[in-house]
């Protein structure tokens, strides 16, 4: 595990509060905003997790899909999200994790993907369209590169899956809320919880929940179900496509939203 992640998890745990991880999509809407929105978040993320724009996001929304199309549109690419990587490290210095799909590194060259990734200070990475049985060239190279192979784990991952994902895994465990896509409006029922005391008990990994994270009363029931982070993404991009015509107010907005949310 990244010693990053252990640091922030260890902290945040004493602070008896979960992580927070806010997601945004690397070059949305474009190179300059993207790196202006990153700033203006960054004092209040335990850790930042990018998504390097695609085309076919599976596991992705209709919102993130949006944001990725506009980061494509603005001409970002694979060297250029890692430029931003490389701009934002120079003001920060918590874990940075990634999710990116995998036609991406393979088109990049997957030594070359995770080299990369650690000569830029990428902590984690998450290929969300890999399944474990087909990870470990990709697992192999994380661990050469001293990058924690980051794994999603739904309600559907029986204990047995898991107790393999968990040889290989590092950094934390994605688990996510909800049987669907990302922006899944999100309630914590019952099931959640069964799901996350479940995974819990055998898991030494931190957890960190995702998809349809939202609002104050989520983090709080998250934090009530035993969850060391929480990761919100759409609920911060629709601020931002609905302000795109003003960077300055998505900026503003974003700051106050995330405030509250973590207030």
């Amino acid at each position: 595990m990244s010693n990053r992640f252990e640091i922030v998890f260890q902290r945040t745990k004493k602070e008896v509060r979960p992580a927070f991880m806010p997601f945004l999509v690397a070059g949305d809407p474009d190179y300059k905003t993207s790196l202006e929105l990153f700033k203006s978040i960054a004092s209040k993320a335990d850790m930042l997790e990018i998504g390097f724009p695609y085309s076919d996001p599976l596991a992705d929304g209709p919102t993130i899909q949006a944001a990725d199309e506009r980061a494509l549109k603005s001409e970002i690419n694979t060297d250029k999200v890692f430029s931003l990587i490389k701009e934002i490290r120079k003001f920060y210095s918590h874990p940075i994790s990634v999710l990116v799909y995998v036609n991406l590194v393979y088109q990049y060259g997957i030594d070359k993907f995770y080299r990369q990734a650690s000569l830029m200070g990428i902590d984690g990475v998450l290929i969300p369209d890999v399944p474990l049985e087909e990870s470990q060239i990709f697992v192999a190279a994380a661990k050469k590169y001293k990058v924690s192979p980051v794994f999603m784990i739904t309600q559907t991952t029986n204990n047995e899956r898991l107790k393999k994902i968990l040889k290989v895994a590092e950094g934390y465990l994605y688990l996510v809320s909800v049987l669907g896509v990302t922006g899944t409006g999100n309630s914590l029922g019952k099931e959640t919880y069964d799901f996350i005391k479940r995974i819990k008990k055998n898991s030494k990994l931190p957890l960190a929940l995702g998809f349809g994270i939202s609002t104050r009363e989520h983090i709080a029931n998250a934090a009530k179900a035993g969850i060391d982070g929480v990761i919100v993404g759409s609920a911060i991009i629709k601020i931002l496509e609905a302000n795109l015509q003003n960077p300055d107010q998505a900026k503003n907005k974003i700051e106050t939203f995330v405030s509250e949310l973590i207030a």
